[in-house]
């Protein structure tokens, strides 16, 4: 079986990757894909981790999948499965707490892939440029003040490059999906698709492009779309592009960030290390990265 391992990051998906397809699950079963509930994956896989402080049993990594298949009609069809936590790499308190972003990525990714011997892992995770991602996870932490939270933080060495170079260097075999987080909107539908690795259409691919739209942008788009369909995947970006190039909400692109000491030069300049690292990242073969 192919397991398909969403890995987050936190503050890139509120859950809206597994909900959706959720909102699928019949027309996935019937080409013999599984998304397990959260409430179902979330606790099996944090006992399985934790089980590896020492080994999994013989027939454990099984057992893990037997259990995450609980209750499916036709699991011995069951072509690929689905998981998906943004708490899979780590916890929101241990995110910057090493030296760089997530600090345990490949001792985690190694984790999980053992917890499923003899079937084939890959893993898809979304990246944020730092200058958003780390006030986000402010915002969501309970720390009280953001002066305490990045204190002691290297914001130069913030880079997705190192996280991902270690899951690369401790599941080489594993394949890795990548894309940035600030291309959701015209990624969604690909995105969807490939994880769950289906070629037609799903239910709730227009949601994010919908968010971040003016209500009349998006009825004509919609209108137009009604008149002309996409043939494919390619074409439906390239109408999405332009549509939202003339019809997006700039009120829910560009967010003000509010915080002491995350002035525009910092913005800037945090931006520009993010675009250097998203070359370093684009230049490695060894990692499928998606972008319009």
């Amino acid at each position: 079986m192919d397991i398909a391992i969403h890995l987050g990051a936190h503050c890139t998906d509120d859950d809206l990757l597994l909900k959706t397809l959720a909102r699928n699950a019949d027309a996935l079963a019937a080409e013999g894909v599984v998304v397990p509930s959260a409430g179902r994956v979330r606790p099996a896989i944090r006992k399985a981790m934790q089980a590896r402080g020492g080994s999994l049993m013989p027939g454990g990594g099984q057992t893990l999948v037997d259990e995450l298949l609980n209750g499916v009609a036709d699991p011995d069809g069951t072509r690929r499965m689905v998981l998906s936590y943004e708490g899979f790499l780590g916890t929101y308190a241990t995110v910057l707490a090493g030296t760089t972003l997530y600090a345990d990525a490949g001792r985690r990714a190694e984790t999980l892939r053992d917890l499923f011997p003899g079937h084939s892992v890959a893993f898809f995770i979304a990246i944020r440029n730092p200058a958003t991602f780390v006030p986000a996870l402010f915002e969501a932490s309970s720390v009280e003040t953001f002066e305490a939270f990045i204190a002691g933080q290297d914001l130069s060495r913030m880079t997705w490059s190192t996280p991902l170079a270690a899951i690369r260097d401790a599941c080489p075999e594993v394949p890795l999906t990548v894309w940035c987080n600030e291309d959701l909107p015209l990624l969604w539908p690909e995105i969807l698709r490939e994880t769950a690795e289906v070629e037609t259409p799903l239910d709730g691919e227009d949601a994010i492009l919908r968010d971040v739209m003016t209500a009349t942008g998006f009825h004509r788009l919609e209108t137009y779309l009604r008149d002309n369909p996409a043939p494919d995947l390619s074409t439906h970006r390239k109408v999405m592009t332009a549509f939202l190039g003339k019809y997006a909400d700039e009120a829910k692109i560009d967010q003000e960030i509010a915080l002491p000491g995350w002035s525009e030069e910092m913005i800037a300049g945090l931006s520009a290390l993010y675009e250097a690292d998203l070359e370093r990242i684009r230049a490695r073969d060894d990692i499928a990265f998606i972008q319009p």
